[in-house]
């Protein structure tokens, strides 16, 4: 008996993995925070030369689509980690507000707001498509079934999860208005600050970002929803596409906005390789998390998979339930005939 009731003590294989799995998750979280929190604080000084400030406009672009691939397509409420994705973006311009007020040596509100509307016009245009194809196609990533059984025995902390990052959302765009000083806040002044009531860098900008959300969208596929055997070739497939998309936003610039004129080697090579750095930044964070369990699959397949576990299940029961009353008729009408 004492040796049962140990037995029943033990945790089991499961929640030892789902346990293991929740600290490397923990881990890789934190470890993508500090590095990125470290790019946005240096990232203010790669902003001279044309090549550089490409390189770093690419990582922070990855950046941004990360957080909203987490905020997007993880299975889960999305209105509880909703605050939470806001955090880490507010997070992501407080660091880089941070590395402009170090690199100018004072605050600069004019930089500190342009920036501020260029991240959430990056935001949005990641944002909205992600969660339109999570709305309209249904995917969504999810953890293998070990830890699915335990997600509704959290359940009750939903609302207290959703306090909690909405607390810490504001604290921080407290924090990021007091980076500000006492300068006046308008959505005219950050619109003038970030360029973008210019058609010119409207159009850059837009068109980056397009080419961007087409490079990056493979990425999340390859990397979680792909087979694991077809992996390495898909990622060579899809840096030749990477490439083609390069040189037609390229043509499109030079169609458009002319020739930028003698810097024009760095910042067509900046733009290839812009795009190869994300590319392989979303590859590395997805294929970590695929190393944790993750995948990306349709919702409807899977509970479509659970509803017809349960059947089978209901079934079984039902048919033991079956066998016990056909025996004790059988026992019964032997009493009888005896």
């Amino acid at each position: 008996m004492t040796d049962r009731a140990n037995t029943d003590e033990r945790p089991a294989p499961t929640e030892k993995l789902g346990v293991g799995r929740k600290k490397q998750l923990l881990l890789l979280i934190g470890a993508c925070c500090v590095v990125f929190f470290s790019v946005d604080v240096a990232t203010p000084t790669c902003f001279e030369e044309p090549f550089p400030a490409m390189l770093a406009l690419g990582v922070v672009t990855a950046q941004l689509t990360v957080i909203c691939v987490w905020g997007t397509l993880v299975r889960g409420t999305f209105w509880i980690r909703l605050p939470w994705t806001l955090l880490l973006l507010v997070l992501s311009w407080c660091a880089f507000a941070w590395g402009i007020r170090i690199e100018s040596g004072r605050p600069n509100p004019d930089a500190m707001l342009g920036t501020a509307m260029l991240w959430m016009f990056g935001f949005v245009t990641s944002f909205v498509p992600l969660k339109i194809a999570a709305m309209c196609f249904r995917w969504q990533i999810v953890q293998d079934s070990a830890d699915d059984q335990s997600v509704g025995r959290y359940s009750s902390y939903a609302i207290r999860d959703m306090m909690i990052g909405t607390l810490l959302l504001a604290l921080t765009m407290g924090i990021g208005r007091a980076m500000l000083s006492d300068e006046d806040i308008s959505f005219t002044r950050a619109l003038e600050a970030s360029s973008l009531n210019r058609p010119e860098p409207f159009l850059a900008i837009t068109i980056y970002g397009i080419v961007s959300l087409l490079v990056k969208l493979p990425c999340i596929w390859i990397s979680l929803g792909e087979k694991a055997e077809k992996i390495k070739s898909r990622i060579g497939v899809w840096s030749i596409y990477c490439f083609l998309l390069a040189i037609v936003e390229i043509c499109l610039l030079i169609a458009i906005l002319g020739d930028p004129g003698g810097e024009s080697g760095e910042l067509f090579a900046g733009i290839i390789i812009s795009h190869q750095l994300m590319g392989a930044i979303m590859l590395g964070v997805c294929l970590a998390l695929r190393g944790l369990g993750y995948r990306l699959e349709r919702s409807l397949s899977r509970e479509a998979g659970d509803g017809s576990a349960a059947l089978s299940s209901n079934h079984g029961k039902c048919a033991k339930t079956g066998n016990s009353n056909s025996l004790l008729s059988f026992q019964i009408l032997e009493e009888m005939t005896t």
